[in-house]
C-alpha cells in the first residue's frame, strides 16, 4: 500500500476499473433485453407501445447510465494519473 497524500492510487484504480466493467455490463444486458424483447411473441397495441417505451425511453436512459458510470471510471483514472504524477514530484 502506497503511502501517499490524498489518495491510495492502487485503490483509485482498482474502483475505476469497476466502473468500467459495470459500464459494460449495463450495455449487454440492454443488448440482452433488446434482444430478447424483439424475439417475444406478442403482437397489438400494448405491445407497440410497450416496445416503444422501451425503445424510446428505457434503452437512451440506460444508454445515458452507462455514458455516466464510464465517464465516472475515466475520472478516477485521471485523478489516480494526477495523484501518481504529484507524488513522485
Amino acid at each position: 500500500m502506497n503511502a501517499t497524500k490524498g489518495m491510495n492510487v492502487e485503490e483509485v484504480r482498482r474502483m475505476s476499473g469497476q466502473l468500467r466493467e459495470a459500464a459494460e455490463e449495463i450495455t449487454r444486458i440492454e443488448q440482452e433485453l433488446t434482444s430478447g424483447l424483439e424475439g417475444v411473441d406478442w403482437t397489438g397495441p400494448d405491445a407497440d407501445r410497450f416496445r416503444g417505451q422501451w425503445s424510446g425511453e428505457m434503452v437512451p436512459a440506460l444508454q445515458q447510465i452507462m455514458n455516466s458510470v464510464n465517464e465516472l471510471g475515466e475520472s478516477a483514472d485521471r485523478n489516480a494519473a494526477e495523484q501518481d504524477a504529484a507524488s513522485t514530484n
